[in-house]
């Protein structure tokens, strides 16, 4: 881990994007958000949904960059979820969530181009605290997750819009349900490694 975004001497690189009423720093520098009602972050293509009203705090992170976490979520609601995010713009952003499917943990991410999410699930969490990894060179984007730290896998990788630069970091989330609780142990902020997929 390069560094923590979460400790005092880097907390005023954070903003809130629909600040909670409920989030706390611990003395450990771990941060807890507790997630509204109903909020979310989802543009339906099919035109039935749209929310950008999650709690997201973010730092200006550029073109290319790194971001990981360690995440825990109180899940008691399908959907109920932590998240990395990043965005360009309200409609251009993409996030991968440790997420409640309504009958266990799993690993889901969210693309969303010009107005319009791609919503994908992935695989079945078998921890209680997994990693997050957020990789992005230039307009190429590495989605990973880790049940150890040590050992990645590879969830999603895609393209987003050249040259643009974004902010990113964490989103606490509750789109059906009536809010959760979900802990970031840290938010390490690194330069991107710029290795491909492949």
């Amino acid at each position: 881990m390069t560094n923590n975004l979460f400790v005092k001497e880097t907390r005023e690189q954070l903003s809130w994007m629909n600040c909670p009423e409920r989030w706390e720093f611990t003395d450990l520098d771990e941060l807890t958000i507790i997630a509204p009602p109903k909020s979310d972050f989802f543009q339906d293509p099919a035109g039935k949904h749209f929310a950008s009203s999650a709690p997201f705090l973010s730092t200006p992170v550029g073109t290319s960059f790194e971001m990981t976490t360690r995440i825990s979520v109180n899940m008691r609601h399908k959907y109920d979820s932590g998240c990395l995010m990043f965005m360009m713009d309200h409609y251009n952003w993409a996030k991968i969530c440790f997420e409640f499917d309504g009958q266990y943990p799993i690993i889901v991410s969210v693309v969303t181009r010009e107005g319009m999410s791609d919503d994908c699930n992935s695989v079945q969490v078998a921890v209680d605290n997994p990693y997050l990894r957020i990789t992005k060179q230039n307009h190429c984007v590495t989605f990973s997750y880790s049940e150890d730290g040590a050992n990645w896998t590879l969830i999603r990788y895609f393209g987003m819009k050249e040259g643009a630069e974004c902010v990113a970091g964490v989103v606490a989330q509750s789109p059906q349900g009536e809010g959760c609780s979900v802990k970031f142990d840290y938010l390490s902020l690194s330069e991107s490694k710029g290795e491909s997929r492949f």
